[in-house]
């Protein structure tokens, strides 16, 4: 039980991190219809009149290969998500992050969204610092120039700078006490003469975190987010200042005794403020962007891009999303 319980924790550890990383851009994961056609032997993909080269594509490989290993080493390939192997899950996401760059970039060009002109020199810094950090063999073995990653950072420029337009008239203001973050200890047992037995402990002074180890060893602690938790929990864990120890609560068929050991993280409040604004502003974004979206075909290379794998991608001597975030955030 133990073992299931800790790799349901990795794979849900593993989902947060998939979209962290590989949502730097705030956007990923668009509904698109693939159509398989004879391409060029590099071009990856075609939207409309725009095309990806699969350096593209290799580039955001190595990127989330470098992070995910970085995080939960190389044995991270053979986990599954569901029925597919986390190698092809992640494989799949950097598709479709591109898929939806492209798909953005014509949206722009109807819009006449275009780069500012310090957005244009950060473009021409950032593929000159990349390049400049590539090895030759990198270059040669991946056809990379300096035109493929001129049009791949302003692809990802000109896409952040639509999402802005888009978004920016919307209020997408979370308030902190909706967005805090709480620390909490807590008791949990199965039956009414525990916790009451429990609940005595406490009251005769007994430390909070050494009766919570006797009934619940394993987990007695945890940080807690609005709206992650079953509602009679969290009113009662969110009604708490700091020190302060609930009553008995029943949830369902458990019973509880909750202490706060922090009623607002601040620095965590702040982080999941900015992730809950995000969350609003995307989410506005979306219900704007898909109807355009789904009316476009891409047409993608499957011969060239079945050649690939994450686990195996090449882990280039620099970071797009890096590079990309000095030069253009």
């Amino acid at each position: 039980m133990r073992r299931r319980k800790r790799r349901i924790i990795l794979i849900t550890a593993i989902l947060l991190a998939a979209i962290f990383l590989l949502g730097y851009m705030k956007f990923f994961n668009g509904s698109f219809i693939y159509v398989s056609t004879g391409m060029r032997k590099n071009e990856f993909f075609k939207v409309g009149d725009l095309k990806s080269d699969i350096c593209e594509a290799d580039i955001l490989l190595s990127d989330a290969r470098r992070e995910y290993e970085k995080l939960f080493g190389a044995d991270i390939w053979n986990e599954k998500i569901g029925d597919v192997t986390f190698d092809d899950y992640v494989k799949e996401q950097v598709k479709a992050k591109l898929e939806r760059i492209y798909c953005m970039n014509l949206l722009a060009k109807e819009k006449g969204t275009v780069l500012s002109r310090t957005q244009k020199e950060g473009v021409a810094n950032a593929v000159d610092t990349f390049y400049a950090g590539l090895s030759s063999d990198e270059i040669s073995q991946y056809s990379i120039t300096k035109d493929k990653l001129t049009s791949m950072f302003t692809s990802f420029a000109v896409a952040e700078s639509l999402y802005s337009d888009i978004t920016s008239g919307q209020n997408t203001e979370v308030s902190y006490d909706d967005a805090r973050v709480i620390q909490i200890q807590y008791i949990c047992t199965d039956n009414e003469s525990d916790i009451k037995e429990a609940k005595k402990r406490i009251d005769n002074n007994e430390v909070f975190y050494v009766v919570a180890r006797d009934y619940n060893p394993s987990e007695y602690e945890r940080e807690c987010r609005k709206g992650e938790l079953d509602s009679a929990f969290e009113e009662a864990a969110y009604n708490l200042s700091t020190g302060e120890v609930s009553d008995i609560i029943k949830v369902q068929d458990k019973y509880y005794i909750i202490k706060c050991s922090s009623d607002n993280d601040k620095t965590k409040t702040e982080a999941n403020k900015v992730a809950m604004e995000n969350k609003k502003g995307l989410d506005y974004f979306n219900s704007v962007f898909e109807e355009y979206e789904q009316k476009h075909y891409v047409e993608v290379n499957e011969k060239i891009w079945n050649t690939r794998k994450t686990s195996t991608a090449k882990m280039f001597s620099v970071s797009f999303e890096d590079i990309y975030n000095q030069y253009l955030k």
